[in-house]
């Protein structure tokens, strides 16, 4: 059998709508980890509420957070890839941020958030009942490169704030608009991706492009699946990652991971690669 690197987006992929690893997906990763496979989690989530799932497959890979910005060991912090966004740059965002007004803004820097003031993000986000750094008027309390934003806008001012990030930011920053459950724009270094997260762990494992397997089901999964030798798209999947994914598996509440793998990798057929 060839060896892979199986990378894994968390919600919506790895994780049934129950934010559970299913038992039969977790038996599948963990076989093809004893037949000499990887699997990597590559996911928007910081490490605060994804490190519990890196402990359930027990990998030993490097973990990709926050869509990339920072890519890390959990077990040995001087080894990794880190794409913030500058001390300057941020303060710049902050700045038209709090000029145009926002119900929050969270700053990830590395594996520590500041926080406008205390309240619940979102699951993926979780700070009830862990401590920011620092709670207040960000533009005084950020004093250092930025690894991610995440800002819930007024609704009145939110399409006003996404254009002028985007108009003022895009050649340095990528800008996300999410719609779903609140509106939310997460703003990241454009350097980095998820793709660019596979790219660190598939050259520092030794693994080549072709080799790489990744699942995911939204779009910030794109760029990480346009970069696989194998693209999968789940069948909870949005329609656009669908039509760009090389297979289409069942959803992530029907053991989807576990069906592929099983179909395409662990009865001895090989995947077929881009090239």
């Amino acid at each position: 059998m060839n060896h892979y690197l199986i990378a894994v987006d968390l919600d919506g992929t790895l994780l049934t709508t129950q934010k559970k690893i299913s038992n039969r997906t977790k038996l599948t990763l963990q076989s093809m980890i004893q037949l000499g496979n990887d699997v990597v989690i590559a996911t928007g989530r910081p490490k605060r509420t994804s490190l519990s799932y890196f402990k359930e497959l027990e990998l030993q890979t490097p973990l990709i957070n926050l869509n990339g910005a920072i890519v890390h060991d959990p077990y040995e912090e001087t080894r990794e890839q880190h794409l913030p966004i500058s001390q300057q740059t941020a303060n710049e965002v902050l700045a038209i941020c709090y000029d145009l007004g926002i119900e929050n803004v969270l700053a990830e820097v590395r594996h520590d958030f500041y926080m406008h003031k205390q309240g619940k993000m979102n699951m993926a986000l979780d700070v009830d009942g862990l401590s920011a750094v620092a709670i207040g008027d960000l533009r005084q309390l950020i004093q250092t490169d930025v690894t991610s934003f995440t800002i819930h806008p007024r609704l009145t001012h939110a399409q006003r704030l996404f254009d002028e990030l985007q108009n003022n930011f895009s050649h340095l920053l990528t800008v996300r608009d999410w719609g779903d459950p609140q509106r939310t724009i997460e703003i990241l270094n454009k350097k980095a991706s998820k793709a660019s997260g596979v790219e660190f762990v598939a050259r520092h494992l030794g693994y080549e492009k072709e080799q790489i397997i990744a699942f995911g089901d939204e779009l910030n999964d794109l760029d990480m699946l346009l970069y696989a030798g194998t693209s999968v798209a789940m069948g909870n999947a949005r329609e656009v990652v669908k039509n760009m994914a090389d297979f289409v598996t069942e959803s992530c509440d029907q053991d989807g991971i576990a069906i592929f793998l099983e179909q395409h990798v662990l009865d001895g057929k090989s995947v077929i690669s881009k090239g």
